[in-house]
């Protein structure tokens, strides 16, 4: 957080919204994960009904390892984020949403859409992370309970 408001860039992309209110769990493939500290939490990827996913070229982005400071506060509606320019250019995440999850187990959901693979770790403010590792570039989402839940920081390998 910069003087007291949120990290979303316009980004190259420009902003974007969504209109879904809930996710619609027959087209979300969620596969169970345990956090950094030892707390359960879910890896979901959009089916191919839902969003179109193409295997990611790591050659139009040089990847290489990164950690970066982002403000994702958490937000009572579902409306996309763009990205500032260096994640994009860095950790080629170009948009993000972070807001209530319609899970009775887990409390939020990180909605991220990236287009290089990465084995991403987001981490929120209690220092806790969680790791998704993308093989195909499109919608990737986590779902988890925190006391702080703001995504404060990434790393990719």
């Amino acid at each position: 957080m910069l003087n007291g408001t949120s990290d979303v860039g316009s980004g190259r992309y420009g902003t974007a919204t969504k209109t879904q209110a809930t996710l619609d769990e027959n087209n979300i493939k969620w596969q169970p994960a345990m956090s950094t500290k030892g707390v359960p939490f879910e890896i979901g990827v959009k089916s191919h009904r839902d969003t179109v996913h193409h295997s990611c070229n790591t050659s139009a982005n040089p990847k290489g390892d990164f950690g970066l400071v982002v403000n994702w506060p958490f937000d009572k509606n579902d409306d996309w984020k763009s990205t500032r320019n260096d994640v994009q250019d860095t950790a080629a995440i170009t948009r993000y949403s972070l807001y209530s999850s319609a899970s009775p187990i887990y409390d939020y959901v990180l909605e991220v859409t990236n287009t290089v693979d990465y084995n991403y770790r987001f981490y929120d403010q209690t220092g806790d992370s969680y790791q998704i590792n993308t093989y195909e570039e499109g919608d990737h989402l986590v779902r988890y309970n925190s006391e702080k839940p703001n995504v404060v920081f990434i790393t990719g390998s």
